[in-house]
């Protein structure tokens, strides 16, 4: 369930670190309150793959139904274990480890 977000923060910066923050948000493709939320929850947000990249993933798509029955069920798991890895590798944001 998602909270509401119906609180605000007000920060200030340098005409450089607000267009950083901008840029940065911009390359992953998020608003910059979305972008500094998940960076101040302690996730490092990905940028926007290229559209080779999609491409890429749709000829994977492709190719596990086109092998869906004509494979062992061992190396259809290991194949469906690798496009996942490759999607949290490349396109899920990761949280990064704790400052202590």
């Amino acid at each position: 369930m998602n909270e509401a977000k119906n609180k605000n923060l007000f920060i200030r910066v340098s005409e450089k670190e607000k267009t950083i923050i901008e840029r940065n948000a911009k390359k992953c493709g998020l608003s910059v309150s979305e972008y500094l939320r998940q960076r101040a929850l302690g996730y490092m947000p990905r940028a926007v793959l290229p559209e080779a990249f999609s491409s890429f993933n749709d000829k994977l798509d492709e190719l596990c139904v086109a092998v869906e029955g004509k494979i062992t069920a061992d190396t259809e798991e290991k194949i469906i274990a690798l496009i996942d890895g490759i999607t949290a590798e490349l396109i899920l944001p990761q949280k990064e480890k704790a400052v202590v």
